[in-house]
């Protein structure tokens, strides 16, 4: 686990694409580097493969997790719960107190992994999301940094 840098954004890029039913764009991943608030993490293998990324921004004492991602061959083998852990770890060392992020709710495994990792329910966010037939709902979490796995 290490911070993004540069040079990693054509990967990341690549990986977002694979991963993601709604893709951010390459534009929208390099506007997310730039901002004084925003921090990227990567996970990359022992052979350099970047094997997963998270992007977060905070405000004041809050973070919100703004995309996290890991490649689709890669999944399954608990590089997701390393991303998770580094991105708390990092927030409690920025002393940051709670940690936000909304997710589709037909993403049951991304649900399951945030619950492992102290994410509570707050919210629904109807419609939210587009999908190939329609629209789904977002799910808003949170947790407390300071009580997280």
């Amino acid at each position: 686990m290490r911070p993004a840098l540069a040079s990693d954004i054509q990967c990341v890029s690549e990986i977002e694409q694979q991963a993601a039913i709604s893709p951010w764009s390459l534009s929208q991943l390099l506007n997310s580097s730039v901002s004084d608030n925003t921090h990227s993490l990567v996970l990359e293998s022992a052979a350099g493969e970047l094997l997963g990324f998270a992007i977060f921004q905070w405000v004041l004492d809050e973070a919100t997790l703004m995309n996290v991602a890991v490649r689709p061959g890669q999944q399954g083998h608990g590089h997701g719960g390393c991303l998770m852990s580094a991105l708390l770890q990092e927030l409690r060392e920025r002393g940051l107190a709670r940690c936000l992020l909304e997710v589709r709710e037909s993403n049951a495994a991304a649900i399951a992994l945030y619950r492992k990792h102290g994410f509570v329910d707050d919210g629904r966010r109807k419609d939210y999301y587009p999908t190939p037939s329609g629209r789904e709902d977002g799910l808003l979490m949170s947790c407390q940094v300071s009580e997280s796995l």
